[in-house]
């Protein structure tokens, strides 16, 4: 018999459904191996690609603290989400798992753990510490630029690297790039660089780190350091398969051309308007815009089978030679929409020389190849 704080265990259920498959391949894959340890219950998920293992402290010791099962993950997090009950009671015996609280009792059916994935072993090799709240902006900065699909090179991944006080975070699908950055501590001037899978991406993104002001341990570990391993602020570990392939080299794609204009939008002002355009410009095979910068004010167009739509940006400021240059609209749209900031900035340089667009803000870059119109 296990008594476990309702809410504590509902936080790490549903942290590790994030990594439970929607559509499990293989059926032991929709469980969660329960095992009682030194006063906590170990709650470990995994999805082949990405392994969550979470504790959570019992209100007072189990009993039959020598417990090895799997429970069925969505069901147990759907019951617990449910209840209002302060703590739960929860019995593990003759494949059975029984839920109690109040007047209520639940029984799920257990499955025998000897068929669930063992955690891979190998020497752990320490990389660094990264700072939570800036990984997790970093990921989602990066995370909307991957592709869904990889070709000669591998861009269905992050890359993240590891550079003395600094970590970067990559994304590009050869249409558009991000770069972010945040505050990392490595050991000297070690480097170190890994791909992580999308699946990887997506799960740490959604692990509650945006308001931690403390430090991701990273580390290699697997026979042959195959895996990654980050070590959350509360203790709880994800290892995660490395991705495989080369990654493009998107430092020799960053302009480094003299500047020949720089526009600055304002945020709200520019994602009203693209939101007005979205309707004509989405009923094409590319969703186009073009922005007008050689107008006075500056405006934003859209045309598509003889309809025309153009909204004014009457508070953007523009220095430098400017020209008139279009984008895909979904993809311009989701960049505004990943900025904190009340102004977007884009630079341009000459056409001859780079015809990209580079948006810049607090250590983050974003390339945009712009559409031919």
């Amino acid at each position: 018999m296990s008594v476990i704080n309702t809410n504590q265990l509902k936080s790490a259920l549903e942290r590790l459904c994030l990594v439970v498959p929607k559509r499990a391949t293989l059926p032991v894959l929709e469980n969660l191996r329960w095992r009682p340890a030194n006063g906590h219950l170990e709650l470990t998920a995994t999805d082949l690609d990405n392994r969550l293992h979470i504790t959570v402290p019992f209100v007072r010791e189990a009993i039959d603290s020598d417990v090895d099962a799997l429970v069925p993950a969505k069901e147990l997090c759907q019951l617990v989400k449910t209840e209002s009950a302060p703590s739960l009671k929860i019995q593990i015996r003759n494949g059975k798992c029984e839920v109690s609280a109040s007047q209520r009792t639940v029984v799920l059916s257990c499955a025998d753990p000897k068929s669930f994935p063992e955690a891979p072993d190998g020497e752990l090799k320490p990389q660094g510490h990264i700072l939570g709240s800036a990984f997790d902006a970093a990921l989602r900065r990066a995370l909307f630029c991957v592709s869904t699909e990889s070709g000669r090179y591998s861009t269905d991944v992050l890359k993240l690297e590891l550079r003395g006080s600094v970590f970067r975070v990559v994304g590009t699908d050869g249409h558009r790039l991000s770069v972010a950055e945040g505050t990392a501590r490595t050991e000297g001037s070690s480097t170190f660089s890994a791909l992580l899978l999308r699946s990887t991406a997506t799960v740490l993104s959604r692990l509650g780190l945006a308001g931690e002001p403390r430090w991701v341990e990273s580390s290699t570990c697997g026979s042959e350091q195959e895996f990654n391993l980050f070590v959350l602020p509360d203790g709880s570990r994800l290892i995660t398969r490395r991705g495989q392939g080369q990654f493009p080299n998107y430092e020799n794609v960053l302009p480094k051309a003299p500047l020949e204009a720089r526009i600055v939008f304002r945020r709200e002002e520019l994602l009203e308007g693209l939101a007005k355009l979205s309707p004509t410009a989405r009923k094409a095979e590319v969703p186009a815009v073009k922005l007008e910068l050689s107008h006075s004010p500056v405006s934003i167009k859209t045309e598509n089978d003889g309809t025309a739509n153009s909204v004014a940006l009457e508070h953007t400021r523009v220095s430098g030679k400017t020209r008139d240059i279009g984008f895909n609209l979904h993809y311009l749209t989701q960049y505004v929409k990943s900025l904190e900031t009340d102004t977007v900035s884009m630079k341009l340089f000459s056409k001859a020389i780079c015809e990209v667009a580079l948006f810049d803000a607090f250590r983050y870059q974003h390339l945009l190849m712009p559409l031919r119109l």
